[in-house]
């Protein structure tokens, strides 16, 4: 009876149990769990700070995160040039024949060590700013009349004149909106015909036919060119025993020679042969030439006066009279001081005027 009784109460445990863990499995279940998303209903708040980070890495979709990351790749210069660019693939079939042209790394990490490789960033010039180059070029166009568009500020057309704006004005600073927009106006027109005649005019005079030019007396260079590659010729073939004699002379001294530094030393001392007769023929005085005599126009006329600086006085120690500056006692004696005069020289003394 009592064995009974404990089944019976045994069973009914084991039901209630189940009761509830099926009651607390159905409250815990995965679609009836509140998820939290920014701006929803569910969420308990609304602003939020700029540093404060509320959507998580999980709501960003996977092909967004990998077209991120490819953009800040890309944004990191390739310095070192140790990955591949996009735009210098490799057309090799095959690497076994022709390989890719690597270069030298360590060579590169010295240069970037040294800061060769560094980027740089042209600052803005502290002593050129806008308005001083506005102010110097209102003063070339004052100076030369001409610009500011063209060469001094390198724009070639004003982009609110007649031609690049219509004909209808919606700003103050703009033109008169009853301009003409024309590209071809009468302006342009007379321009135009102004090139063509230069361009006329210049070919007209380089066509024309030069009446200073001596049409008889003129070689053209081909000829003159032919000219002397004849007379060359013609010494070579009249100076040949005498170049053949050096030649044999030559041997003797220098048996070991080759024969084409025979030849050219041959060839060297003929030409010095014939230079030394071309001077004789020239000079036949050995001493003569052509610079001035510069002693017939360079005389020098300078010379020197003598005089005494002292007085010609009674001298109580000799008991007669003497010079007293050198004690001479000749009264026409030379003096002991001298000066140069130079006749020549220029003079610097004004004309007196006359009474």
């Amino acid at each position: 009876m009592a064995a009974a009784s404990m089944a019976s109460m045994t069973q009914r445990t084991n039901v209630l149990e189940g009761t509830a863990t099926l009651g607390a499995s159905a409250s815990t279940h995965a679609y009836l769990t509140s998820k939290f998303q920014v701006g929803s209903a569910k969420s308990d708040k609304i602003n939020y700070t700029l540093a404060q980070k509320v959507f998580h890495s999980g709501d960003v979709r996977g092909e967004v995160l990998e077209s991120k990351r490819q953009v800040q790749k890309k944004k990191q210069a390739n310095i070192l040039g140790t990955e591949q660019r996009d735009w210098n693939s490799s057309t090799i079939a095959d690497q076994r024949i022709q390989r890719d042209v690597h270069k030298d790394l360590k060579r590169q990490l010295l240069e970037v060590r040294a800061g060769l490789k560094d980027e740089k960033v042209i600052k803005p010039s502290k002593f050129h700013t806008d308005e001083a180059i506005a102010e110097r070029h209102k003063f070339v166009v004052a100076m030369t009349g001409k610009g500011p568009i063209g060469k001094l500020t390198g724009k070639w057309f004003n982009p609110v004149d007649e031609r690049g704006l219509a004909a209808h004005a919606i700003a103050d600073h703009w033109p008169d909106w009853n301009q003409s927009h024309s590209a071809h106006c009468k302006e342009d027109m007379y321009q135009a015909q102004a090139v063509v005649q230069m361009q006329d005019d210049r070919r007209r005079r380089m066509m024309a036919k030069d009446n200073k030019l001596n049409a008889s007396a003129y070689i053209n260079p081909t000829s003159a060119i032919g000219n002397m590659n004849d007379r060359l010729r013609e010494r070579k073939i009249d100076f040949q025993d005498l170049k053949d004699q050096f030649k044999r002379e030559l041997k003797v001294e220098f048996p070991q020679a080759s024969e084409e530094r025979l030849q050219a030393m041959a060839q060297r001392l003929l030409n010095e042969k014939l230079l030394a007769d071309e001077k004789m023929s020239r000079f036949p005085v050995q001493h003569e030439s052509f610079r001035p005599n510069l002693s017939l126009t360079t005389q020098d006329r300078r010379y020197k006066e003598y005089r005494h600086p002292g007085t010609y006085v009674w001298n109580e120690a000799e008991k007669r009279e003497a010079w007293s500056c050198c004690l001479n006692f000749g009264h026409d004696s030379r003096g002991c001081e001298c000066k140069v005069v130079n006749p020549d020289s220029w003079s610097c003394q004004g004309f007196e005027r006359g009474s």
